[in-house]
């Protein structure tokens, strides 16, 4: 099951992309809160942190970059969730990310039904703990 009913934030530059991210998730459920570039994410999620339950960002965004994005919201709250996405990252980044508290590093293109599963997986974690 992917379906959920919790807040995502999701960061991302290219406006279709992030339109049909939102409509995905949105059908599965959850509520979207849609960001265009990083100090929209940085603002939206300090505005909804108590309902923010998983971020997912492009590493590529314009204003402040993705992991600069991750540092300041894991400052905002140390547990929160993050999934970073990039068309390419080399695997030594990759590691170092998911060592820094990265909750995932995933490539683009996205296969939908690959990151549906891997946030509910990743949601669902905080019920098994």
């Amino acid at each position: 099951m992917t379906s959920g009913k919790e807040t995502l934030l999701i960061a991302e530059d290219e406006a279709m992309l992030l339109d049909l991210l939102k409509m995905m998730f949105e059908d599965e459920g959850y509520t979207v809160l849609a960001a265009r570039d990083g100090e929209e994410a940085i603002e939206l999620f300090r505005a909804n942190r108590n309902s923010v339950a998983l971020v997912l960002s492009d590493m590529g965004l314009p204003k402040l970059g993705g992991w600069e994005v991750f540092q300041r919201l894991r400052e905002m709250n140390p547990s929160l969730k993050v999934i970073l996405a990039s068309g390419f990252i080399d695997a030594s980044v990759r590691d170092d990310m998911l060592q820094r508290g990265a909750a995932d590093v995933l490539q683009k293109p996205y296969v939908p039904q690959a990151i549906l599963d891997r946030i509910r997986q990743l949601l669902d974690e905080d019920l098994t703990e």
